[in-house]
């Protein structure tokens, strides 16, 4: 628990309102409750003030008028809400062995396996050499885990999974903001990742997890080898993802949805039910349910747009040239 005004020193803002409010965690804008920081980056997400309950905001100073809560006022949003983070984050615990604290209700558990504090581990699960699970880890029942696999502080694993060698849950999220120098400042990733039923990952596939919230794999997925899913994504029931596949961050895949090897799917995009993706693909728009197919060779990006705008009216051009020609074949 910290005080607002010693966050507000140690990302030097202007602290307006109660100083003396202790502030347990931060959250997004639309969950954030009394005991909680939050941050509306610009203008864009104005319309978020009116019904925030936060205890606190960090906000810049053309935004304070329509602040309901405590503000913390600064130049550069992002760049603050970045250095905070690092406040809130929970250091990993270095430890060797089984630690005192977990609770561990299988047996075939290799003896070099690292399980830090508080973790709890269900029934008729296995678990290969050189696995580490990090405190706070929860663990359901008869859950397959393979040699050299990582799990990181706090995540949650359901039951009837199977995380294949070398699967690493709960890595850092791939966010940093930049200031006005050119440097770059990592962000902090303060949420987890969750991992529902029946689920199966494959090979050195990597899961990371959320900024705030958490990052969401739904009952029944499966993940082949060497997949990556960014921050905060969400993947529906039944989901399968073939080898290589990058998901970027805040992707939401719908139930049942089928994604070819190779293919790439960008940041804050939407897919919903039952979408096909091809292989080797690149998604960079939301989809509704249906079977799509995306790739061109590489070239300067003002060139592609302009190419991708004909390939679009292509159709109707070439249907445009047909009638053209029946109109001059009747003559």
């Amino acid at each position: 628990m910290y005080i607002l005004k010693d966050i507000a020193t140690f990302i030097d803002a202007e602290l307006i309102g109660d100083a003396s409010i202790k502030i347990n965690s931060l959250a997004t804008s639309f969950n954030a409750q009394k005991d909680q920081l939050t941050y509306v980056a610009s203008n864009k997400y104005k319309s978020d003030l009116p019904t925030l309950t936060a205890g606190a905001v960090i906000i810049t100073k053309d935004l304070l008028k329509d602040c309901p809560t405590n503000a913390l006022v600064v130049n550069d949003v992002y760049l603050a809400f970045a250095q905070i983070t690092h406040y809130f984050k929970q250091p990993p615990t270095c430890f060797d062995g089984v630690h005192t604290s977990a609770q561990i209700n299988s047996k075939n558990i290799a003896k070099n396996c690292t399980i830090g504090a508080h973790v709890r581990i269900g029934k008729d699960c296995t678990i290969g050499a050189n696995t580490v699970i990090e405190q706070g880890v929860t663990i359901g029942n008869n859950v397959i885990i393979q040699p050299n696999v990582t799990v990181l502080q706090n995540c949650t694993i359901g039951n009837n999974v199977s995380l294949s060698a070398g699967v690493v849950i709960g890595s850092e999220g791939f966010g940093n903001a930049l200031d006005s120098q050119g440097h770059w400042h990592t962000i902090a990733h303060l949420g987890n990742v969750v991992i529902g039923n029946d689920v199966a990952i494959g090979a050195n596939t990597v899961i990371d997890r959320g900024t705030l919230e958490d990052t969401q794999i739904h009952n029944g997925v499966r993940l082949d080898n060497l997949v990556h899913i960014a921050h905060n994504v969400s993947l529906g029931e039944n989901t399968a993802i073939a080898a290589g596949v990058t998901i970027g961050g805040s992707v939401t895949l719908g139930m049942r949805c089928q994604i070819g090897g190779g293919a790439v799917i960008a940041s804050h995009i939407h897919l919903a039910d039952d979408v096909v993706i091809t292989g080797a693909s690149t998604v960079d728009k939301h989809l509704d349910k249906g079977r799509y197919t995306g790739f061109t060779s590489i070239s300067p990006h003002s060139d592609w747009k302009r190419t991708q705008i004909w390939l679009l009216k292509l159709d109707k051009i070439t249907q445009y040239l047909n009638i053209q020609l029946k109109h001059l074949k009747g003559r």
